[in-house]
């Protein structure tokens, strides 16, 4: 079986970040984290007929089923068992309340210093 991807914005603070978490998290060893910005990164994007051409958001492919903004956010915590799973509840919440607030912490990200 393949190791399901994380495909994310090596240029952002609050990604990279989260990737490091997620790396030391133990029931998640098995994703493989790609950067936007990278051969594979690209391939991948294509691959699935992504356009992330402003790299908003992170993408999480398991399985061949590719998940965007929270949903990706809340199906790699699912993945990540123990106390982390319990924040998939937060799939109750109507999928654009969810990216709205995605969307707003994506656009201002870059305020963030590393």
């Amino acid at each position: 079986m393949k190791p399901s991807v994380v495909i994310y914005d090596q240029e952002c603070a609050i990604c990279s970040y989260t990737v490091t978490f997620l790396r030391k998290r133990g029931g998640l060893s098995n994703l493989e984290y790609v950067a936007y910005g990278t051969i594979q990164g690209k391939r991948l994007l294509e691959i699935h007929s992504l356009d992330f051409s402003k790299e908003q958001y992170i993408v999480f492919i398991k399985e061949q089923k590719v998940y965007v903004k929270s949903r990706a956010v809340l199906e790699i915590l699912k993945n990540a068992g123990g106390m982390w799973r319990i924040l998939y509840v937060l799939m109750i919440v109507p999928a654009p309340l969810r990216d709205f607030v995605y969307n707003f912490i994506a656009k201002n990200r870059y305020r963030l210093k590393r």
